[in-house]
């Protein structure tokens, strides 16, 4: 294999053949050079050249005639798109809208494929196909880089894409896993480990074989998850794919890699073991979720989730569960069927404005962590009740021994949603979590929102970001939408984890692009009145600025009683209006402010059922 370089040569041919020969029941460990170290402070350019194809591929996996199916059930069902409501229990407060901008400028292909770390110093890393960003907090750190360029040491002059970053707590440093090539002959796959807590700063890059198994195949959507002492990749394993083919029929199996964090972070040769032919009753699992820990890295137990994420309807779910470390003789991968309470079925294409469609893939399972000895995780279904786009949120009770599971779907009467991410929100034993996905309708252009979760209530969906326009970078109807986003908590604060997800932008009638919003969102347990006037409603304030009234319009999508205070730019209550029973519809409130000091206030509308606005007024 040319692209290792000739240094490695020898070691990884005998690798290949060793893994041929072994099967699951006897992994071998394997060790892999430190192929390059980066400075990412001196990379001062870039030319972020990109190519891609603008027509969406032949799909696989479900027939193009039966998502025709789907998409037609999901329009003949009438629906009432004056309830604005989704269908869980409002029990729990909205989480905290704080700082939210666009990000990663430069665009690069399509999908966008967001994941996102913070460090506990505030660093910024969020990733796309396939450019690198670094912010501290919402302010650019460095400028862009490509994953052409980060890996350009290495010659290896194929593709890159996927990429996937971790923050590590525990040794304040950044993981970053990333795909290159797509054929047997140069798939590798990358894995860089910072030096430091400074992204900006050196990586020791390391690659993995693409094709471990030596059986022309190629790697494919990476997963990635620490334990405190190991990182564990999972990869799609896929047969080189033929004129007209996609991924989606090309699958052989799905690889979990285990590999030893501390000789990554030293830069010695990175110690690897691999777990393969994981199977259930004859079939392949496919789409191996690893879960992450919640408010720490845990171990060195790991657990894995997968399904049957191409099905109609199931009620099937999949735990792995490896009990140990790569070098121990004791460690066993075994594998459990679980039976959820709900179903979840591969959803249709999501609706666009203006007849355009977006692409949602399957049912797998995208994100999960372990906390209180539960595991929470995420994954996008269809709703059985109008044949549209959502997501689920499923709970696991003692993970070791059940056999069920608990299953929400998130439905919604006319939002769709996509792609969602899940982070751990609460400290010692509170079960709460923040839920970021993408969303879209045939009316609202695509966005992404937030839910809260709370001892098992969760929220109305906070819109973090509405889209400015239908997406149309792909020829014809279908548009890539995902394939996921990034969400993690900020260990050193609590209730506070930063996403990345998918919007809709806007620069000409001609170039309606898909891009990236980055935001910062806290949960209510934790959150403040500061908090709650960042909180900033999208809706309308007249005139700004203002000089002696002020008119904003607000949405309430709930009968419910509501107060109104106003309060100056330190957060300082300047008057408590009324409390006041809203019926559900559009409002409008007027008041004086002829008299009001010169500056920035705040009007905060909270609600008994959930709704929560805050408009900012500039006063001169």
């Amino acid at each position: 294999m040319h692209f290792y370089g000739k240094k490695s040569s020898v070691l990884i041919a005998i690798i290949f053949f060793i893994s041929h020969c072994f099967a699951q029941n006897h992994p071998f460990i394997a060790k892999f050079p430190l192929q390059k170290t980066v400075d990412v402070s001196n990379i001062t350019h870039d030319y972020f050249f990109n190519i891609q194809m603008i027509e969406m591929p032949v799909p696989g996996g479900i027939s193009q005639d039966e998502k025709s199916r789907i998409r037609a059930m999901h329009k003949e069902k009438e629906r009432q798109e004056s309830i604005d409501k989704t269908d869980v229990r409002n029990a729990a407060d909205k989480a905290a809208l704080l700082t939210n901008f666009e990000g990663n400028i430069f665009n690069g292909r399509v999908p966008n494929d967001n994941h996102l770390a913070i460090s506990n110093g505030g660093k910024v890393v969020s990733v796309i196909n396939s450019v690198i960003n670094y912010y501290q907090e919402d302010s650019q750190m460095h400028n862009p880089v490509s994953l052409d360029t980060f890996g350009a040491l290495l010659g290896l002059p194929q593709s890159k894409y996927d990429p996937r970053i971790l923050y590590d707590p525990e040794e304040d440093r950044f993981i970053m896993a990333f795909l290159n090539g797509y054929t047997d002959v140069n798939s590798c796959i990358f894995i860089a480990f910072s030096q430091s807590n400074d992204p900006t700063g050196k990586w020791n890059i390391y690659t993995l074989p693409g094709n471990p198994l030596s059986d022309s195949s190629w790697s494919d959507f990476p997963m990635i998850a620490i334990t405190d002492g190991e990182l564990f990749l999972t990869i799609n394993l896929l047969r080189n794919m033929e004129s007209g083919e996609s991924w989606k029929n090309t699958f052989k199996q799905t690889l979990i890699w285990q590999i030893d964090k501390s000789s990554g972070y030293a830069g010695d040769s990175l110690i690897t073991r691999y777990h393969n032919n994981l199977e259930f009753e004859g079939k392949r699992l496919r789409n191996i979720c690893p879960v992450k820990g919640g408010s720490q890295s845990f171990g060195p137990d790991m657990y894995f989730l997968s399904n049957r994420n191409f099905t109609l309807e199931s009620d099937s779910f999949f735990i792995i569960h490896i009990s140990g470390k790569l070098d121990d003789p004791q460690t066993k991968l075994t594998i459990r069927h679980l039976t959820s309470d709900n179903p979840y079925g591969a959803p249709p294409m999501a609706d666009q404005p203006v007849n355009r469609l977006l692409e949602t893939n399957d049912a797998r399972v995208l994100d999960a962590y372990f906390e209180n000895n539960q595991i929470h995780f995420v994954g996008n279904t269809i709703n059985f009740d109008n044949n549209l786009a959502c997501v689920y949120h499923g709970t696991i009770n003692s993970p070791a021994s059940s056999t069920t599971l608990r299953l929400l779907v998130m439905k919604h009467p006319y939002l769709e949603f996509g792609y969602p991410s899940i982070a751990y929100t609460g400290i010692n034993n509170n079960d709460e979590a923040i839920i970021l996905a993408n969303h879209t309708s045939d009316t609202i252009f695509p966005g992404i929102s937030a839910f809260f979760y709370k001892e098992g209530q969760w929220s109305e969906p906070i819109r973090i970001k509405n889209g400015e326009t239908t997406v149309t970078v792909q020829l014809g109807k279908e548009q890539r939408w995902g394939d996921y986003t990034g969400l993690q908590r900020k260990y050193n604060e609590q209730g506070l984890v930063w996403g990345s997800g998918y919007f809709g932008k806007f620069i000409s009638s001609e170039k309606r692009y898909n891009s990236t919003w980055i935001c910062q969102l806290k949960s209510p347990t934790f959150s403040s009145v500061s908090d709650d006037l960042e909180n900033q409603s999208q809706s309308k304030v007249f005139p700004t600025p203002a000089y002696n009234w002020v008119r904003l319009e607000f949405q309430n999508n709930v009968p419910q009683e509501c107060d109104f205070h106003l309060f100056n730019s330190e957060g300082k209550l300047v008057k408590y209006f009324q409390k006041n029973m809203v019926k559900k519809g559009l409002y409008t409130a007027t008041f004086n402010i002829s008299h009001l000091p010169q500056g920035n206030y705040f009007l905060l509308i909270k609600g008994n059922s959930g709704l929560k606005e805050s408009f900012k007024i500039v006063v001169q």
